[in-house]
């Protein structure tokens, strides 16, 4: 499988500590959720090879499970390079880590620049219309200045939406690679 491979896509995650990057990562590589997951110290790193409809080839995704304490900041430089996109993550629950992805946006761009990226709100199956504390408005808001190309709500204990944060990430790569080998 991996001669057939014609595309390499490497993708970070990145948001704060206990948004749930992990247990996204997990529930989309391994379709499970670890309820006991450890905090990341430094970096995780995960390969999957997945077959876009548009694209005749296999694809190799490359994800990199940043930790999110600010103490891990100047390890995290290191694995930015080479990204191809990014998946801004946080948690639904807690409105500090909304607030914070845009210190990830410059922290991300300082090294690499403007790439693909999704904007992901993570623990959707802990949210109800009474509990709800981050409107909508706000999170279009860091949508737009994150350069977001969507806004997809997750739940990596249940699987919601996750497939489709990685497809559509990936496919938005896809088109931006392709444009730049014109």
């Amino acid at each position: 499988m991996v001669g057939s491979t014609k595309y390499f896509f490497k993708i970070c995650i990145v948001g704060d500590s206990e948004v749930g990057k992990t247990t996204i990562l997990n529930q989309y590589l391994k379709r499970r959720f670890v309820p006991d997951a450890q905090r990341t110290i430094g970096s995780n790193f995960f390969v999957k090879y997945v077959k876009i409809p548009e694209v005749d080839s296999m694809v190799t995704l490359q994800f990199w499970d940043l930790a999110g304490q600010p103490r891990f900041r100047w390890v995290r430089y290191a694995f930015y390079k080479g990204a191809k996109g990014i998946v801004y993550a946080f948690d639904l629950t807690r409105k500090d880590t909304l607030d914070h992805i845009l210190t990830w946006k410059e922290e991300v761009e300082s090294k690499i620049g403007i790439v693909p990226n999704l904007l992901v709100g993570n623990k959707v199956d802990l949210i109800t219309s009474e509990n709800r504390i981050i409107n909508l408005d706000e999170v279009k808001h860091v949508k737009q200045q994150v350069s977001a190309s969507e806004y997809i709500e997750t739940s990596a204990k249940v699987g919601t939406k996750v497939e489709d944060v990685f497809s559509k990430l990936t496919l938005e790569i896809y088109k931006v690679d392709k444009e730049n080998l014109k």
